[in-house]
């Protein structure tokens, strides 16, 4: 079971990555913040989720299945808004930070 506030943690490191990824992005105020909010609230889901079906048992070393799916709850938000909103500038990058910025930091914080 990982502690409540060790996922609010990890959902806003996460979320503070891809708001700074689109900040320099120069993506608008709003695709921002609404990128930043859905990971942050794909993060905390996802990670309580896995706590209540139990998948926080590490497969390899330091890496459960609850970190792998964090690739997705980090990564899409961004990417549905860039969807929505076209066209954002360096969306990759956005969306790169949010997969790769999620999956790390759920693999050393939690």
């Amino acid at each position: 079971m990982i502690d409540p506030v060790l996922i609010l943690l990890a959902a806003l490191l996460s979320a503070a990555a891809v708001a700074v990824a689109a900040l320099l992005a120069r993506w608008p105020a709003s695709p921002l913040a609404v990128s930043a909010a859905g990971v942050f609230a794909a993060v905390v889901g996802w990670r309580l989720l896995a706590n209540v079906w139990l998948l926080n048992e590490d497969f390899m070393p330091a890496v459960s299945v609850g970190d792998v799916i964090c690739l997705i709850a980090g990564g899409l938000p961004p990417a549905l808004v860039a969807a929505a909103m076209r066209p954002l500038a360096r969306t990759s990058l956005v969306v790169a930070a949010g997969t790769v910025v999620a999956f790390l930091v759920n693999v050393v914080v939690l």
